[in-house]
């Protein structure tokens, strides 16, 4: 099942009051209105958010914990980044020539690299011998530093996922969400360097001879032009795992695939449908009178959101039956046709104002869009 948007508080099938639908407004046009065609994705858990609101466009199983091989290194990189002057030298211990055929790095007990240079292979290669020496240089140790991992994930709320390991093969209760994972990388992609860190294509680093050269296993990095950065992941448990970001002309997406066949397939079919289907538009204004049960009411702020094209003439306003919500104003939601869209805060209306449909219309030049899921904001990491 394919849901538009995940929002905890919405319960899967409210006794509601829904507004009038109104006419597809002709300054929102944009391509054909036709059916849009939905992305074959084969992932068993996926997601695709935009990045400036955190609005969850499209998502399936999107907060089972799964196995999420290497895109584990994402965290051992944003801690990596937060602890250590990449500038430092390293002297590698005898701990990660103990994975053997699964340390594609080869590194050597003795051996000297900077930080920097671990990062390249943790990030590009999916070094998992690179993840152990840079987490034995944060905390003296893997197991130290797993536990920093999971305290960290703890603080961000990532409520799906435990660390096992620094690398991501596959151990006993390693697992995390696709929504976790979106989270966590909406913080990372916060920083400078990690942006810098995961755009890198291929990167040469000192060797016992030769040197030791390799690509980013990011394949969209090469054929996909929009993408920002990603990180893979593979194991035979969690099967192939990915997430990265895009951005086209202004809007940037990010988008998670866990347990897929193709996750590269996946996620190059997630970002098209993000970048092609949806329009974003001004779903209700500020001040507006709607109508509601138990008289009128007022929208206190702009909702501001991406709307399935072929949806844009289904925009309506759903209000939940039963308790009120904050400060005694029913529960409200934007929908368009069956896909919850955006919450909508509510106040009593001032004065006798009619109440008006809701009529999407372009988003003002310059207007900074609010929150639609304070999880997955940037603003809220």
């Amino acid at each position: 099942m394919l849901l538009a948007v995940v929002l905890g508080a919405v319960p899967a099938a409210p006794p509601a009051v829904a507004g009038p639908t109104v006419a597809r407004p002709a300054e929102l046009a944009g391509p054909p209105p036709g059916p849009v065609a939905m992305p074959a994705v084969r992932a068993r858990s996926f997601l695709l958010a935009d990045a400036a609101t955190g609005q969850v466009l499209l998502a399936r199983d999107a907060a089972r914990a799964r196995p999420m091989a290497s895109t584990t290194k994402v965290m051992t990189a944003l801690l990596v980044l937060e602890r250590l002057r990449q500038q430092r030298v390293v002297t590698i211990g005898t701990a990660p020539g103990r994975l053997g055929v699964n340390a594609s790095l080869q590194l050597r007990a003795g051996e000297h690299l900077t930080v920097r240079q671990l990062l390249l292979g943790l990030m590009l290669e999916s070094s998992n011998d690179a993840a152990v020496a840079l987490a034995e240089a944060v905390d003296g140790s893997e197991a130290a530093f797993v536990r920093r991992m999971n305290g960290r994930a703890a603080a961000l709320g990532l409520a799906a996922t435990h660390y096992a390991s620094a690398h991501g093969l596959d151990r006993p209760g390693h697992r995390t969400s696709a929504r976790d994972l979106a989270r966590l990388w909406t913080v990372a992609m916060r920083r400078a360097d990690f942006r810098a860190l995961v755009a890198t294509k291929r990167a040469t680093i000192p060797g016992p001879r030769p040197l030791r050269r390799f690509n980013n296993r990011n394949e969209l990095l090469f054929g996909y032009r929009w993408t920002e950065g990603g990180k893979t992941g593979f194991t035979n448990l969690a099967r192939r795992c990915l997430v990265a970001s895009a951005s086209r002309g202004g809007r940037r997406l990010v988008a998670v695939a866990l347990g897929s066949p193709n996750a590269f397939t996946d996620l190059r079919a997630l970002f098209e449908y993000g970048f092609t289907a949806l329009v974003r538009a001004r779903l209700a204004r500020a001040g507006q009178v709607v109508s509601a049960p138990a008289g009128g009411w007022q929208v206190t702020a702009d909702v501001d959101a991406l709307v399935r094209r072929d949806l844009l003439g289904r925009v309506a306003l759903r209000v939940a039956a039963g308790a009120p919500g904050q400060g005694g104003a029913p529960a409200a939601w934007v929908v368009a046709g069956t896909s919850v869209i955006a919450p909508v805060a509510l106040r009593p209306a001032d004065g006798a104002a009619n109440p008006e449909t809701l009529r999407p219309g372009p988003v003002p030049p310059g207007a900074r869009s609010p929150e639609i899921d304070p999880f997955l904001a940037p603003r809220a990491a």
